[in-house]
Order: structure tokens, then sequence, then C-alpha cells
């Protein structure tokens, strides 16, 4: 092979090279772009799923505000409380009212922020999420009508006309006594309502 022939060989291999290492390049490179996606969108949907399950917890915790079974005296506006710091009995409607719409506005700040990311969380998983916050607005519904209940009865100062059993219900939908107890049956309901959520958000907290 004449010095001409290795030279033009060189050039063509060259040239070659050139044409190959364009190519690795761009493989690499949209091999590395699809890494960062996927590892862009893996974070995102972790932190997605962390203030879901965050928001969860917030109407949790909303839940027991609103059910717990004592009523402290500082609830209560001071001109409505007697000279022991205990509501006057005159103001047993009034007082209970105000004390279960303070307590709601938590309900209703928690409720708010988990609709919110609920609504983020359809679209970033689809149409299939938007059944899981079903039972959860379901217990806050069935609360807020036994709260309505039991406030106009107070206002109408009659007992209610109820069987043992629905007045069983009414109790245990109203006060938590922490699920162990044969008089809460609605804390169970409100922990399977947050387990929808759990079920769904921790295999993507967990990647």
């Amino acid at each position: 092979m004449t010095i001409p022939e290795i030279t033009e060989w060189i050039s063509a291999a060259k040239e070659v090279f050139i044409g190959l290492s364009a190519v690795f390049a761009t493989i690499f490179a949209y091999i590395g772009l699809n890494t960062w996606r996927k590892e862009l969108k893996g974070k995102a949907e972790y932190q997605l799923a962390k203030d879901v399950l965050k928001s969860v917890y917030k109407v949790r915790d909303a839940f027991k505000h609103v059910r717990h079974p004592a009523i402290f005296a500082y609830e209560y506006p001071e001109e409505m409380r007697d000279y022991s710091g205990h509501l006057k009995r005159e103001k047993d409607y009034e007082g209970t009212l105000y004390v279960y719409e303070k307590r709601w506005q938590k309900m209703d700040e928690a409720f708010r922020e988990l609709e919110e990311h609920h609504l983020d969380a359809q679209v970033e998983w689809g149409s299939e999420f938007q059944d899981v916050i079903v039972k959860l607005r379901s217990c806050r519904a069935e609360l807020l009508v036994t709260i309505q209940q039991m406030l106009n009865e107070k206002k109408n100062h009659q007992s209610a006309m109820r069987d043992k059993e629905s007045m069983e219900k009414a109790f245990s939908t109203l006060y938590d006594n922490g699920g162990n107890s044969e008089f809460d049956m609605f804390t169970p309901q409100v922990e399977a309502a947050i387990n929808e959520f759990e079920v769904w958000l921790r295999p993507h907290i967990k990647k």
C-alpha cells in the first residue's frame, strides 16, 4: 500500500470515527435525557404524594379536633360563662354553636388544602385517583349533619325522639373515643377512608 493510499485510508477512517462518535454522543444524550426526565418525574410524584398524604393527616387531626368529647371553658366566649367558668344554662345552644363553628374552621381549612392537592394528584395520576377522596368526604358530611341535628335539638330545647340505635350512632359520630370503644364506630370509618389514600400514595413515597 502506497503512502497516498495509507493517507486516504486514515482520512476515511477518521471520518467514520467522527461520524460514529456523533451517533454515540446522540444516543448517550438521549439516554441521559430520558434518565433525567424519569428522575424528575419520580421526584415530582414523590413530593406530590407526600403533600397529599400530609394534607390527609391534617384532615384526620381535624376530625379529632371537632369530635373531642370535652368542651373546655376557654372555648366558650367569656360573656357566656358564669362566675365558675362554666357555660351559662340559658346559653347552652349559643355557646355550643360557637364552639363547633370554631372547631369546624379547622376542618374547612384542612379539607380545602386536601381538595387542592387531590386535584393536582388527578392531573398527575389520572381520573382513577378521583374516587379516593369519596369516603372521606362522606365522613365529613355525616359528621356535619350529626352536629347540625344536635344543635337543632339544643335550639328547640328538646331531646330527639330517636330509638336507642340511632342515639348511639349519633353519640358515636359526635365524640372521638379512639375507635376502641363500642361507643365509637365512626373513628374506624375515618381511618378506613384515610387508608384509601395510603394505599395509593405509599408506593410513590417508597420509590
